[in-house]
């Protein structure tokens, strides 16, 4: 019997990663957009959302259309609505992913939802932060934050570094709701931002690519 659990020899392909439908720089934009609010291909190209112009705007809208098409087929953006359109249909996407579980409601979901939960999510995060730094505004304020890091933990430690993140997100967005408060009675100027905080089980040395 064939061995199909053989490890990957240096010549094979890389197998595909979760990330693998972000490899055009459209798609990552488009993912980005569509996250933060439903969108049509065509509304897309005519608000000006598209990193790319075209001589004729048939060509454009077709190209874009073909993208948004390869996210859906991929699972990262789903069709919530249809609209008639000057003798055509409208598509209108919504990312898939929902934004808060409880830990009772992730810990509910059967393991596959989860992964696919996962994955909507951290390539949503994936598309927002590769335009943050293509536009630039990722480096413009040195005061960004960025770090990571790899660890071994037992149980405890596990559950404490939990409960830290969870404080911490708890506390960023108290600070978030006092600064949209804020930002409504003085009328200023809003600061666009994105936040995230990762905690997972890394796998062993030996399995990863």
């Amino acid at each position: 019997m064939a061995n199909t659990h053989r490890k990957r020899e240096s010549g094979d392909p890389a197998p595909p990663t979760i990330c693998d439908p972000l490899a055009h720089p459209m798609r990552t934009r488009i993912l980005d957009v569509v996250n933060e609010e439903p969108m049509s291909p065509v509304r897309f190209l005519d608000e000006g959302f598209s990193p790319m112009t075209f001589n004729k705007r048939q060509t454009g809208l077709s190209y874009i259309s073909y993208h948004f098409r390869a996210l859906e087929k991929a699972g990262c953006v789903e069709v919530m609505e249809t609209r008639p359109r000057r003798g055509a249909t409208e598509h209108i996407y919504r990312g898939c992913s929902r934004v808060f579980f409880s830990d009772a409601e992730f810990e509910a979901l059967p393991f596959e939802k989860r992964q696919r939960l996962s994955q909507s999510s951290f390539q949503g995060l994936v598309a927002r932060t590769d335009g943050a730094i293509r536009s630039g505004t990722f480096d413009q304020r040195a005061e960004r934050h960025m770090t990571w890091r790899g660890g071994e933990v037992d149980q405890q430690g596990w559950e404490e570094i939990l409960e830290i993140y969870a404080e911490a997100f708890v506390a960023a967005e108290e600070a978030r709701e006092r600064s949209a408060l804020r930002l409504i009675e003085e009328g200023t100027e809003p600061i666009p931002i994105t936040t995230a905080m990762l905690v997972f089980e890394s796998p062993p040395r030996k399995m990863r690519f």
